[in-house]
């Protein structure tokens, strides 16, 4: 099936540069004139190819390397049992050994609540929100099945997309949507993988610059959502499979 590369923006004086740095692939951009967050624009953006596959590109995300979408491709043809695929997310940020910091290798459960491999850095100040950042040295070379991954830089299937239909209405503008929406996914006996594939992910810049006290109240009441629906559930755990061969 063919597939469509959708990114839904905020700036417009972003959007030159994103072209520039993806000029070898055919983009379908949408600004976020209404303000419904970016959850909503993915959805409201895949809806417009609904004889397409769907691959969702932040706007402060940046190749890693180039061949990267042929690689990425190659996944995809060789594990069709994976209805959702997730790339390897990396911060623009290096150590002293030029290794850069992952920003997301899946998603996972920590405490309770969702959270990435990967994560903990804020790069406008370079500060750390985790202790214990991981580094891109070898560790996420694998294909692995994970319970959740984060709606960016990841391939939809359209058979996916339809056995889920769209995000669940009880959510406020962004956050948590992606993870209730992979959990209702594996519910109904869906595949999500992390391949080795390497993007650069700014992380969020978007939604972090227009976030405001009445945001974060919508994002924290998110979670209370998520939790009351899933924290029973034996899909709200964390998974980290290794997947052999496709």
């Amino acid at each position: 099936m063919a597939v469509k590369i959708i990114t839904p923006y905020v700036y417009d004086n972003e959007i030159a540069e994103h072209k520039d740095k993806f000029w070898d692939l055919d983009i379908y951009y949408e600004k976020d004139t209404a303000g419904i967050g970016s959850d909503l624009m993915y959805q409201k953006m895949w809806n417009q190819f609904p004889e397409h596959d769907i691959f969702i590109l932040h706007a402060d995300m940046h190749p890693f390397k180039d061949g990267w979408w042929e690689e990425m491709l190659t996944y995809v043809d060789k594990y069709p049992e994976a209805g959702m695929l997730g790339l390897l997310l990396l911060y623009p940020l290096q150590n002293n050994n030029y290794e850069h910091y992952i920003q997301c290798a899946g998603g996972k459960f920590t405490d309770g609540k969702p959270d990435h491999f990967g994560s903990g850095l804020i790069v406008e100040n370079k500060s750390q929100f985790k202790e214990d950042l991981e580094l891109d040295d070898g560790r996420y070379t694998t294909v692995r099945e994970v319970a959740w991954t984060t709606f960016g830089g990841c391939y939809l299937r359209r058979s996916f997309l339809n056995t889920v239909g769209d995000f669940s209405p009880e959510y406020e503008w962004t956050y948590n949507r992606d993870v209730d929406y992979c959990l209702k996914a594996r519910e109904a006996g869906e595949h999500i993988y992390q391949i080795p594939v390497r993007l650069l992910h700014h992380e969020s810049r978007d939604n972090k610059r227009i976030k405001d006290q009445s945001k974060a109240d919508m994002e924290s009441r998110n979670l209370q959502t998520l939790l009351a629906k899933w924290a029973n559930s034996k899909f709200y755990k964390t998974l980290d499979k290794e997947i052999k061969s496709g």
